[in-house]
């Protein structure tokens, strides 16, 4: 025991040199407004995707010049095939320690038909890049589109404002979405690995990722809806709770009962709950609250592995109402098309569930290699090493976020 307390605090020491956001996703966002022949263009950026522009664009002066000189070659604006003139002058500034704004002005000939916006930004130094744009046409609504690397031009009428992209390519927009966002989820991934140490037999991971699909899939669409606006950091540390609980019982519970997980998990949160106290954080008291009364009644329920195995759909499908707003987090930034809402949103779910059931069969089917290797001898060792290092990353999560660390 003294040897995985060591390893847990080495661990931690490490992933506190790592980022809090486990969603390294390489992304832009865009406002277009449509005034006649006039059409304004707010682009930001993260300045970190700007500093992999020197390897497509050669180096500039400072990162402001650097994005300035990309977006003039690769945005481009026409109206019914006739190229719109873009202002040389791009003001860009730095909105702070971590993004950029470049203000794009074009002055078309014409002010009705058909407008294409063309967008190859940032696809070259990074294949994975997602570009959302909102775009609003006189005094329509506001249209939300997404390009990618295989889709680089969307186009919207002049007249009534709306996308012309059908509702089939928005729902497969929107599974690519989601499968890339799952994907991307560290913490999201962390936690189905945390699932499969509770049991990896196939009825049971079946029951569980049922759970786990029916809870994020209602808190996904009421937030992405707008029915419930949680706040973004708090869902955040609170899904690093839900891997540092799943992965301790794997750890700590064994075949006897014991009341050690009990008296480990009630202490752990009563000690943070006194600290969110005196120093402060994003987690209100009612929250940690919670927290300590829902750890303390599972914790009495599960008293050996089997009871977590028993009780782990109903685990996951409580923790994916946490995981589901985790989820929601892009489709709030973006918005879902107005016209097309379900579609966009069935798809994105879509999305989500393909990315998991293909981490799910990867994990069986290489922990089904191993136990047919040489290594099998060594499971214990793993599957305690593994247990490690998720309570070490739920528990970095957790309390960085929680406490804004970084």
């Amino acid at each position: 025991m003294n040897k995985i307390k060591l390893s847990f605090v080495f661990l931690v020491l490490i992933f506190s040199s790592f980022n809090l956001n486990a969603h390294q996703i390489s992304q832009s966002f865009s406002n277009w407004t449509v005034e006649n022949e006039n059409i304004m263009a707010v682009f930001s950026v993260t300045s970190r995707q700007v500093t992999l522009l020197p390897v497509l664009d050669g180096y500039s002066d400072n990162l402001s010049e650097q994005l300035t000189k990309h977006l003039k070659k690769n945005i481009k604006v026409f109206i019914n095939e006739k190229e719109c003139n873009l202002a040389k002058d791009i003001p860009t500034k730095i909105t702070d320690e971590s993004s950029l704004k470049s203000l794009l002005n074009f002055k078309c000939s014409e002010n009705t038909g058909i407008m294409k916006i063309e967008n190859n930004s940032f696809f070259s130094v990074s294949a994975g890049h997602i570009h959302f744009a909102r775009i609003r046409i006189g005094e329509n609504d506001w249209q939300e589109t997404i390009f990618t690397s295989t889709q680089k031009d969307a186009s919207f009428s002049l007249s009534s404002g709306k996308n012309q992209r059908s509702a089939l390519q928005i729902f497969f927009d929107y599974i690519k979405l989601g499968f890339e966002h799952i994907l991307s989820g560290y913490d999201h991934l962390a936690f189905l690995l945390a699932l499969l140490l509770i049991t990896i037999r196939l009825k049971k991971v079946l029951l569980t990722v049922t759970g786990f699909t029916l809870g994020h899939s209602i808190t996904l669409a009421l937030a992405a809806l707008g029915l419930i606006q949680p706040s973004t950091v708090a869902i955040e540390a609170l899904i690093g709770f839900t891997i540092l609980l799943v992965a301790s019982e794997s750890l700590i519970l064994d075949d006897k009962s014991q009341n050690s997980f009990t008296i480990g998990s009630f202490s752990f949160l009563l000690i943070l709950f006194i600290l969110s106290i005196l120093f402060g954080g994003i987690i209100s008291p009612l929250t940690w609250l919670g927290l300590i009364i829902f750890t303390f009644s599972y914790s009495m329920l599960v008293q050996t592995k089997s009871d977590a195995e028993y009780y782990n759909p109903g685990l996951t499908l409580i923790f994916g109402l946490i995981h589901g707003f985790g989820f929601a987090s892009v489709l709030i930034d973006l918005g879902l098309p107005k016209d097309k809402t379900v579609t966009a949103l069935l798809g994105f779910n879509l999305g989500v569930e393909f990315g998991q059931i293909l981490v799910v069969i990867l994990a069986i089917v290489i922990l089904y290699m191993l136990g047919k290797s040489s290594l099998i001898k060594y499971k214990d060792y793993l599957f305690n090493f593994t247990a490690i290092i998720l309570i070490a990353l739920g528990t970095f999560w957790f309390i960085g976020r929680a406490f804004s660390l970084q």
